[in-house]
């Protein structure tokens, strides 16, 4: 009679489930950001704190900022996926609304650095 699981089965999910929770790490041991970068049409137009409150009507997205998080409060977008983006507030995280041009990007403690060089 030939085994459901054998060793190696139990090896394979040991490993993945490991992968796992190294990934789930690493993801929430992002730093929480310092600053925010308002970019319409490609430009960064402003650099907000994110220790202070905002409130500022850009191509027709309200974009507010409380507690240490930005989030896009209204937007004339017909989708309103910006809006369902949520509160953001670390590095690297953004929010884009591409039928108004609008992209809010935060910047952490560190700077902006690249994910990766290549060449």
């Amino acid at each position: 009679m030939k085994k459901l699981i054998t060793k190696k089965d139990l090896i394979l999910l040991f490993v993945v489930l490991l992968a796992g929770i190294v990934g789930i790490v690493f993801m929430n041991s992002a730093d929480e950001g310092k600053s925010a970068e308002i970019i319409v049409d490609g430009k960064t137009t402003e650099i907000i704190s994110l220790d202070e409150a905002y409130e500022k009507q850009i191509n027709g997205v309200v974009i507010c900022c409380e507690k240490g998080e930005i989030y896009i409060k209204e937007s004339n977008c017909p989708d309103k996926v910006c809006m369902r983006s949520g509160r953001i507030s670390k590095s690297g995280e953004s929010i884009i609304c591409a039928p108004n041009r609008v992209a809010v990007k935060i910047n952490g403690k560190k700077g902006n650095l690249p994910d990766a060089i290549t060449g």
